[in-house]
């Protein structure tokens, strides 16, 4: 059971990061970088995996409503996908 809630833990957190590198790409506009040079998918993958990681280091900035909006609820799926599992993991490794 613990393995299962792992794996299904992991595929949450790298759907995430696929879904929202395709969000981050699609509101490319919405953002700026501080580099000058041409974005490609993999700097949209790099962000997402970023805040996904909680991080927190990246050179894009939010621009407009809908680019912080997409990365705030970016991070709060990250912030409650983590308290779930830490919760999860404490019940299971450590309830006797």
């Amino acid at each position: 059971m613990e393995l299962n809630l792992i794996k299904n833990i992991i595929l949450f957190h790298i759907t995430c990061i696929i879904l929202f590198t395709c969000i981050y790409w699609y509101l490319r506009d919405h953002f700026e970088r501080q580099s000058k040079h041409k974005l490609m998918p993999i700097d949209y993958l790099l962000l997402a995996t970023t805040i996904q990681a909680s991080v927190g280091i990246s050179d894009f900035n939010p621009i407009s409503f809908w680019g912080k909006l997409t990365m705030i609820i970016q991070q709060f799926i990250m912030i409650v996908t983590n308290v779930f599992a830490l919760t999860n993991f404490n019940v299971l490794f450590f309830n006797t």
